[in-house]
């Protein structure tokens, strides 16, 4: 059994790849996630589910993985199929108690606790292959105009298409949730070398705060203060370059930030 404490990011994102390897498949763009899911063993079924939006149940070789009717929303519905997928690939061995009932805080990339830590990692890496994605994040200029390009492509989220973009396109991206005119997340790539702190006010000087303001957010990535978004003392007097895109069905905006080539802070 795989205790709790216990949870592997690669181990995960290494047994997405294994799945796709043995599919034939470099990505599953276009492809249905029921029939992946059925040849892997197990049937995806729509349940009105209570209290979590995704279930997990098996008995020897057979399974079945019910999805909640209240889910409309495609990408979601594929990123729940990958991640309960993921539970079946990895922790065949595990108390089906542990894994029954995934809730929607559990299904999501940013959760780091636990077996569900690692069946997201397997998501992601299943629906975003690395391999694949390093090339496309490979841009002349990163935007959200790529981020959205990518996500309706591979039809995952917007949110976590940027998220992949920054943890993988070469530029040291990061990318931003706000609402409230506040800093709720933020996820950086290896080479970004700087912290965005959670609960922050947006600063008057960044892009995001315009529709918290009521003001209209440019839609082209724009220079700002490297500051306004960076507590390092470094950043004083630099500049970054940031794309901010309203989400207001969620009243909330989602960032891209980059640090320019070259640039030493």
């Amino acid at each position: 059994m795989v205790a709790q404490t216990d949870a592997d990011v690669a181990r995960g994102e290494r047994r997405a790849r294994v799945v796709l390897a043995q599919l034939g498949m470099p990505h599953l763009a276009g492809a249905s996630l029921e029939d992946v899911a059925f040849i892997r063993g197990a049937l995806v079924r729509n349940f009105p589910l209570v209290g979590c939006e995704g279930r997990l149940t098996h008995r020897g070789e057979r399974a079945v993985i019910s999805v909640s009717t209240l889910i409309d929303y495609a990408p979601r519905r594929r990123f729940v199929i990958a991640h309960e997928l993921g539970h079946l690939e990895l922790h065949r061995d595990v108390s089906q108690l542990e894994l029954s009932l995934c809730s929607e805080r559990e299904i999501d990339e940013l959760y780091d606790q636990g077996l569900e830590k690692e069946a997201n990692a397997f998501a992601s890496e299943l629906l975003m292959p690395t391999e694949v994605w390093r090339k496309r994040c490979d841009v002349a200029a990163p935007s959200l105009e790529v981020v959205s390009c990518l996500a309706q492509e591979f039809d995952v989220s917007f949110t976590a298409a940027a998220v992949r973009f920054a943890k993988l396109a070469p530029e040291r991206c990061c990318v931003v949730f706000s609402h409230g005119g506040k800093v709720q997340w933020a996820v950086a790539g290896q080479e970004f070398g700087h912290w965005v702190e959670r609960g922050q006010r947006l600063h008057p000087a960044t892009l995001a705060i315009n529709y918290f303001k009521g003001a209209r957010v440019p839609d082209e990535p724009q220079e700002v203060r490297a500051d306004a978004w960076l507590e390092s003392a470094r950043a004083r007097g630099e500049e970054l370059w940031e794309h901010s895109r309203p989400m207001p069905s969620r009243q909330a905006v989602l960032t891209l930030l980059w640090i320019p080539y070259g640039a030493e802070y």
